[in-house]
């Protein structure tokens, strides 16, 4: 009736998961409607399945000492969809096992003991399934691996055991117990064996199964009275283990013998001499031994260095004819690092038979010098080892000190003194046979350049006074001039220069290292700096270290400008590295590196003082006006000079009126005169006349419009008048002038002018009387003109009313006007 849905029985997640089915619903009509509907009922799983161990046991194998060893991993199964499982150990050893709750991985938290148990149960459950019903836990069975860990142990110590030197041989000495504990075999099974370095392996032997040492040989061999016999245990497993013990044999040597008639040396103290190159085994000596031979088949003899060969340098053996000699075993003498030894010897054979006053001897070794070592050169530049720099001023004087080679021997006395000398011999320097000190024998004035830098050798030879005896070593000597371009300073603050002068050392190898160039100091002084005049001052709190740098390639000293010093030193990431390795190493402010000071050029300035300024612009003032007054006299002189030499030029030139004048052809022509004047048009009534007008309205004439012409001489004879042709009309009027060379300008007045006045009325000749002549003697200087190529006309016309005779085409002396 209400259409609620409920569950007839338990419903259970794990048989099934969902329901479906269909709901009718219908009314109460006679004839109803129905409606049906779907309904899904999905099962939703709650937590009440617990886990089952599916399986009911789980076995491993664990090797005993390992910790943190992975045993097993137990799996139980939770039908839920939220399985929720948690592992715990129920039954066990939780202290040698854990388990992760999680994952079921069970693990050993310590190693295990096979020797202490072989096997261990565990019982895992779960958290979820409290109950003891089939699947509710689960057995592990661990089985531990044996594994042989264990060494065998002696039972007990042994103690020492002492023995007659004549006991037959195989006599047992001891019997020595091990037992291993082990487990399994064959880890727990035992063998022995002697171990160890020394005379007891040849003198005694173990049973290795059962322990038993015995006598192997016959103890009257050797003079020891004392053995440490070392007896190893071991076991066969794997790996193998052991254990070592010592078992010591005291010899008790029966044989005895008067004292003056026992082995000894003959003598008590030997001296010998040896020479420092002797070479491995050499004889140092054979200490003769008395009563040698007495008992010889069964006496041992051995002679032993008890002192003096901590080094090891020697060593003893007995000779045939048992004596003891003395030999060198390791070719390491030296004499000067120790010229003498003192050795003592023991003769050792069986107790009873020594002559105890004669037992012990010593032997004074004295190692003799010899020539074995050669002179090394010692150089100052570790850096650039094997070659020595020097550098020195270009105006060094005649016996200035270069540098000081030096080298040493490793020998002693003669051996050891050294002589000096240049190979080949310089002319420019020499060398001290004693200290090794090169000085300069001349001056470098005249030094060409490609002999830099000057390249020698220094050989030095040690023994000098012998003539066979003796070694030579030579190295390589390079010396620079030092010019103002090579020179660069490094400035120091805060430090004196007596201070700076005892870490010039230091300082060479920074500059070294940073910049890889051979640096030389040339001095240590105070340091300068320019003043605020101009002035180099000196402030002595501080230092500067002049110095300069040489190629190690080309051995040269650098110039301050080339590319190499600028990039390695003049560089501000060069200073800055140089600069704070300096500082930080010298305890010393380096601040900077320069070239040397220079005082600068300064323009002096006149003060004048502000007292006298005004008197001072007084008397400029006055300067100035009498200066202006000069000037303004001087200008007007000059324009009064100008002027009369204007109106004295004008008066001088007066124009004067020339009648033609026709000389003959072999007469020179002197000057001709170019007239530029303007001629009119012509009209008919004047066609036959030359309408010449020099009016102002026409044609301003002056002086600006005459040129000279110079002819050269003609050779035609007769008057020419005036020709025409159709480039121009040129009116020529000849000129006789007196013997004043007219050809050097206008500016003195000096030409003659030819006035034509035109057609009415005729030409005439006008005579200036300052240059008139005779007829004769202006004939006399005349020259024709040799050409008539500047004379043209229109056309031909008659001007013999004019005056005009026409002896010819060309007239001899012509004086032309351009119309």
């Amino acid at each position: 009736m209400t259409g609620e849905i409920r569950t007839k029985m338990a419903l259970d997640y794990e048989k099934q998961r969902e329901y479906r089915f269909v709901v009718t619903a219908k009314d109460g009509a006679s004839d109803p409607r129905i409606a049906t509907a779907t309904v899904t009922v999905e099962v939703v799983d709650v937590d009440d399945e617990l886990p089952i161990f599916h399986l009911t046991s789980y076995e491993a194998q664990v090797p005993e000492n390992m910790p943190d060893y992975m045993v097993t991993q137990v799996k139980a199964d939770d039908p839920d969809t939220n399985q929720k499982i948690t592992y715990i150990i129920k039954q066990g050893s939780t202290e040698l096992f854990s388990i992760d709750p999680k994952t079921g991985i069970i693990i050993t938290t310590r190693g295990l003991d096979y020797e202490k148990e072989s096997q261990y149960i565990l019982v895992v459950g779960t958290l979820e399934n409290p109950g003891t019903g089939p699947g509710a836990t689960t057995r592990v069975i661990v089985n531990v691996l044996d594994r042989n860990d264990i060494p065998p142990v002696f039972t007990a110590v042994p103690r020492p055991v002492t023995l007659n030197d004549d006991v037959p041989i195989g006599t047992t000495v001891t019997t020595l117990i091990a037992t291993d504990s082990d487990g399994t075999s064959p880890g727990n099974k035992v063998r022995y064996e002697l171990v160890g370095r020394g005379k007891a392996q040849k003198y005694f032997q173990i049973d290795s199964d059962t322990g038993v040492i015995q006598v192997r040989d016959d103890l009257r061999k050797e003079t020891s009275t004392e053995y440490e016999i070392a007896v190893k245990a071991y076991d066969l497993g794997e790996p193998q283990l052991s254990s070592v013990t010592s078992v010591h044999v005291y010899v008790r040597h029966v044989a005895t013998v008067p004292p003056d008639q026992g082995i000894g040396f003959a003598d008590n103290f030997y001296t010998v001499e040896v020479p420092e190159n002797a070479t491995t085994d050499t004889l140092i000596k054979t200490l003769t031994i008395i009563n040698n031979r007495a008992h010889q088949d069964i006496i041992p003899l051995k002679c032993d260095i008890i002192q003096g060969n901590e080094e090891g340098l020697f060593y003893t053996s007995i000779t045939e004819d048992r004596n003891c000699d003395l030999r060198l075993k390791v070719a390491n003498l030296d004499h000067e690092k120790k010229s003498e030894y003192q050795l003592q010897m023991k003769l050792d054979t069986l107790s009873g038979l020594v002559n105890p006053s004669r037992s012990i001897a010593t032997v004074k070794v004295n190692v003799v010098d010899v020539n074995d070592n050669r002179p090394h050169f010692i150089f100052p530049n570790a850096k650039f080892n094997g070659k020595y720099f020097g550098a020195l001023p270009v105006d060094s004087q005649i016996g200035t000190i270069v540098l000081q080679v030096k080298a040493e021997d490793a020998d002693s006395g003669k051996y050891s003194q050294l002589s000096y000398h240049i190979v080949p011999n310089s002319s420019y320097f020499k060398i001290d046979e004693t200290s090794g000190i090169i000085t300069t024998t001349n001056t470098f004035s005249n030094v060409d350049l490609n002999q830099l830098p000057f390249k020698f050798n220094v050989a030095v030879r040690d023994n000098p006074d012998s003539s066979y005896d003796s070694f030579t070593v030579e190295a390589p000597v390079v010396i620079n001039l030092i010019s103002d371009q090579n020179r660069l300073i490094l400035v120091i603050d805060d430090a004196k220069p007596k201070t700076i002068q005892h870490e010039t050392n230091g300082l060479v190898d920074i500059m070294e290292d940073n910049t890889n160039l051979v640096i030389g100091i040339e001095k240590v002084a105070v340091k300068q700096y320019l003043g605020d005049n101009g002035t180099i001052e000196q402030d002595n709190s501080g230092t500067d270290v002049w110095f300069y740098a040489i190629d190690p390639d080309t051995d040269k000293i650098l110039d301050r400008n080339s590319t190499r010093i600028q990039r390695s030193i003049l560089s501000k990431e060069a200073v800055s590295r140089i600069t704070v390795d300096v500082t930080g190493n010298l305890h010393a402010t380096a601040s900077s590196i320069h070239p040397p000071l220079t005082v600068p050029k300064i323009i002096t300035a006149i003060a004048v003082s502000w007292e006298v300024f005004p008197y001072a612009l007084i008397v400029i003032a006055c300067i100035i006006l009498v200066l202006g007054i000069v000037g303004i006299i001087y200008i007007c002189i000059s324009w009064s000079r100008y002027k009369a030499y204007k109106e004295r030029m004008q008066r001088m030139y007066v124009v004067p009126r020339y009648d033609p004048v026709f000389v003959e052809p072999n007469l020179k022509e002197y000057e001709t005169q170019v007239l530029q004047m303007s001629v009119p048009l012509d009209d008919s009534d004047s066609y036959n006349d030359l309408q010449l007008d020099f009016s102002g309205k026409n044609h301003a004439f002056s002086l600006d419009n005459v040129s000279y012409i110079t002819k050269e001489n003609g050779d035609s004879i007769g008057q020419q008048s005036p020709v025409s042709s159709d480039a121009a009309t040129t009116a020529r009027a000849s000129s006789i002038v007196g013997g004043v060379d007219m050809g050097r300008g206008h500016s003195r007045g000096e030409s003659d002018h030819n006035n034509l006045m035109g057609h009415d009325p005729p030409l005439m000749p006008v005579t200036n009387p300052m240059y008139q002549r005779s007829s004769e003697e202006d004939i006399g200087h005349m020259n024709a003109s040799a050409t008539n190529e500047n004379v043209t006309f229109r056309e031909k016309r008659d001007y013999s009313h004019l005056g005009f005779t026409y002896l010819g085409d060309r007239s001899p002396v012509e004086t032309t006007t351009e119309l």
